[in-house]
């Protein structure tokens, strides 16, 4: 379901293509969960019609998932509030059709080639803050999205197995809700809608704004000392990244081993015998829920395994972040 301030960015994009270029767009909702709409653009007596994702601004966070949606479907086009030039640049190497705010437009097949640029993003007005994606409210929706039943708890248990103040939980709540994310079945009952896309969010939102709060730094181990992973961890520590994806799927030796833990930094650095280290191996990040629902023995939720490994952009990692994501997510999210 598109929200109101998608809606917006299309009309300011189908005005602004009209006024640069005169090309007359039509807008239709659809209720495919796939894509948001179709766009139908004139082009002299043709009428084409593309099958459109729109966005707000475009991160790599979404790149995997925007080609995928161009190989699926027939005439796809990305609209999107702004597109940074190597992202356009990107597009039209994989001839995907794209369209932004500004009027910048760019489409190639067989009858035609446009391609309009130079065109500068008008000012936009300043949305009121989302909840839902401030490090608070991200961790709120980690919970909602890694447990079934948790759109069911009531407000205090989910504050408590977000580990938030529970006065956070309605206001996050109420910002899922005008976002399009979810929907309410009666009065307290919700079920999230566009799953996949809020994944995405979540994962570009952990990356700025909440990761950064938790990690703690690099270690090593000592030199007689070295990972496993049947390695004993302290109850509640988990592995993240690599090293879950390791013992998810035995599918990729670690290089960086990704430790989400409960204890502090001198108690763990003793009990793992560790040693701090800028380039260490190591990466230390504070455990942020509650009771996790491990799927494997000391992983963290495949979810967060998945985000790890997209987020460090080692090429060596997207085909085990694609074989995690078929294996142990794809039911729920697409």
């Amino acid at each position: 379901m598109i929200t109101q301030q998608e809606i917006k960015t299309v009309n300011k994009a189908l005005n602004n293509l009209e006024n640069v270029a005169g090309l007359h767009g039509e807008w239709e909702p659809t209720d495919n969960s796939e894509i948001d709409g179709i766009l139908t653009i004139a082009l002299g007596e043709n009428r084409i019609k593309f099958k459109t994702d729109v966005k707000k601004e475009i991160r790599h966070t979404h790149l995997e998932r925007i080609r995928t949606l161009a190989y699926v479907n027939d005439t796809f086009l990305l609209l999107a509030q702004n597109i940074f030039p190597k992202t356009k640049g990107m597009l039209r190497k994989e001839n995907i059709a794209y369209l932004d705010i500004a009027g910048n437009f760019y489409f190639r097949n067989e009858n035609y080639y446009i391609f309009i640029e130079g065109n500068r993003i008008p000012a936009v007005e300043k949305e009121k803050p989302n909840r839902a994606f401030t490090p608070t409210g991200l961790k709120i929706v980690f919970l909602l999205l890694t447990e079934k039943n948790a759109l069911n708890m009531s407000y205090r248990e989910i504050a408590h197995r977000a580990n938030v103040a529970l006065g956070n939980v309605p206001l996050v709540i109420n910002n899922l809700q005008e976002a399009g994310y979810l929907i309410a079945k009666n009065k307290n009952k919700y079920i999230i809608t566009r799953k996949r896309e809020l994944l995405e969010r979540w994962i570009t939102g952990y990356s700025e704004t909440l990761r950064p709060k938790l990690k703690v730094g690099r270690c090593r181990f000592l030199k007689n000392n070295t990972y496993c992973k049947e390695q004993q961890l302290a109850p509640g520590d988990v592995w993240g990244g690599e090293a879950g994806a390791n013992i998810m799927s035995n599918y990729i030796e670690p290089e960086i081993k990704t430790l989400y833990t409960k204890l502090l930094k001198m108690e763990l650095m003793t009990k793992m015998m560790l040693v701090p280290d800028s380039k260490g191996d190591i990466e230390i990040i504070q455990h942020f829920w509650q009771e996790a629902n491990n799927l494997e023995k000391d992983c963290a939720p495949p979810i967060l395994i998945y985000a790890d490994l997209i987020l460090s952009q080692d090429p060596r990692n997207k085909e085990v972040a694609e074989l995690i994501f078929d294996n142990y997510l794809k039911t729920d999210f697409y």
